[in-house]
């Protein structure tokens, strides 16, 4: 049987010892995007070998070569790479722990967006219409997409049950007994029992002791009161 050709993600994936499906949702990308890389039917692409070099730690520029070996940058030389610097580039890029990780990178990122929003939401010169909210759109979209992409729903769900708090929900018997007809579970969940006895702009609180937020990208996802 002849050998399959040298192709740069396989001998990557070879060499992490991960499967077609598992090196995809590594990079956020689809199997049959990796399926479709090694068999040549599609290039890599610039954008794509940069991700999996920053995930990675293979040197970026042997990913676009259609011969080996794969490299990694030591100091001012380039050695074959190996799975030793795979676990180096985790513990020295991205940091010893996952949360780490996120410290690392999570302000840095938070200053970007905050830069192109503010940028996004300056009105262009002599239209006066803002860019935010294609901006903002076009910021929910990928959200959602990485989402799909790299699988990480359950792990969404997981950090969403952390942030579980009581929200308090203040209103008159009026609002609450019109909430009762337009939202009944979500008065159900308050807890409200109409009492006939008492007038409509009467105040009544009540609390929802544990609450998960929902997962709505553009929107603040700690526990709040709706009403």
């Amino acid at each position: 049987m002849r050998p399959k050709p040298y192709h740069p993600i396989r001998a990557l994936r070879k060499i992490l010892k991960q499967t077609q499906a598992t090196f995809a949702v590594t990079i956020g990308a689809s199997k049959d995007a990796v399926v479709s890389w090694e068999n040549g039917r599609n290039p890599l692409s610039p954008p794509f070998a940069r991700r999996i070099a920053l995930v990675t730690g293979v040197e970026e520029q042997s990913l676009m070569k259609t011969s080996g070996p794969l490299t990694a940058q030591h100091g001012v030389y380039k050695l074959p790479y190996t799975l030793e610097d795979y676990h180096r580039h985790q513990k020295t890029f991205w940091g010893q722990t996952p949360e780490e990780n996120v410290r690392r990178r999570l302000r840095p990122c938070a200053d970007t967006l905050e830069l192109v929003f503010l940028a996004a939401a300056r009105s262009e010169a002599g239209e006066g219409c803002s860019r935010l909210p294609g901006v903002l759109d076009s910021f929910i979209q990928w959200c959602k997409q990485a989402r799909e992409d790299f699988e990480l729903g359950p792990q969404i769900d997981a950090e969403l049950a952390t942030r579980r708090s009581p929200i308090t929900l203040n209103k008159n018997y009026a609002g609450w007994r019109e909430m009762a007809k337009t939202d009944p579970t979500m008065a159900r969940l308050f807890g409200f029992k109409d009492n006939p006895k008492k007038g409509d702009q009467e105040m009544l609180e009540l609390t929802i002791k544990d609450t998960v937020p929902e997962w709505i990208p553009g929107e603040s996802m700690r526990a709040r009161a709706r009403g």
